[in-house]
């Protein structure tokens, strides 16, 4: 309870004041510019005239299962359409003929389960991969959220792990040394976690760091949790899905 109560986020009361004071180049030119808010408000628009389609909702509410009880990790179409996006636009995002049978025989639908949102996916994640306590990796610097994330429900610890240059990511090396320090401090270390696009620094991470951090991570019997909630807001920058780094062994 007593967590619940806490702010979420350590700078909510300076996005407050922003909030209370909002800049405007005409009426209030001396306010505040909220930088660690971002919304792609671009894109509502188009959003909106897509999902209002008739289309739209006779395909979404046509089948009765969607009334009914139905699997926690998400109903059956959905599931395979993530399925299909997944393996079109992150596996193999230059096969643009790719058909819908050739996608879900590349990531099984029964493999992909629906969240709240990244936060709560993430929360549920650490609930179920590790216990009270337990310490979480995070190349350095991260979303500032995350220790919420982590923390509110599963009782897990953000710890970061901090390399020589940020933009590159995380060694081996430097994820062991974090590792080391946490255990120093009689932390159990349970669980990596990389974004990749990195945020707040918007750098992609090569592939063979992501592997090789990886890689580590199993040679120590840990989980990796991969956020590649960005993944679609580059620009021909060379990003490469995990899926497609590890060709889907996520074992």
């Amino acid at each position: 309870g007593e967590l619940l109560l806490t702010p979420t986020l350590p700078y909510i009361f300076d996005y407050l004041k922003c909030l209370q004071d909002h800049c405007d180049p005409y009426t209030n030119p001396k306010g505040y510019i909220p930088l660690c808010m971002s919304e792609n408000k671009l894109i509502i628009e188009h959003l909106g005239v897509r999902l209002m389609q008739i289309e739209t909702a006779s395909r979404a509410f046509s089948d009765s299962t969607v009334y009914c009880y139905n699997n926690t990790l998400g109903l059956p179409g959905p599931r395979e359409a993530v399925a299909y996006f997944l393996a079109k636009h992150f596996m193999f995002p230059e096969q643009r003929d790719m058909s819908f049978r050739e996608a879900l025989n590349l990531i099984r639908p029964e493999h992909v389960a629906f969240g709240s949102g990244a936060a709560s996916l993430l929360s549920q994640l650490a609930l179920s991969l590790a216990e009270k306590g337990d310490a979480v990796l995070i190349p350095a610097p991260y979303y500032a959220a995350f220790d919420a994330d982590l923390k509110i429900i599963a009782g897990c610890i953000a710890v970061p792990v901090h390399s020589s240059d940020p933009t590159i990511g995380p060694t081996p090396d430097d994820l062991e040394h974090a590792a080391t320090l946490a255990e120093a401090k009689g932390l159990r270390v349970r669980l990596l976690l990389i974004t990749n696009p990195n945020n707040p620094l918007g750098t992609i991470y090569p592939p063979e760091l992501v592997k090789s951090a990886i890689d580590w991570a199993r040679s120590r019997k840990m989980h990796t949790i991969v956020d590649e909630i960005y993944a679609l807001s580059v620009h021909d920058t060379g990003f490469e899905s995990a899926l497609w780094t590890l060709n889907n062994d996520l074992r």
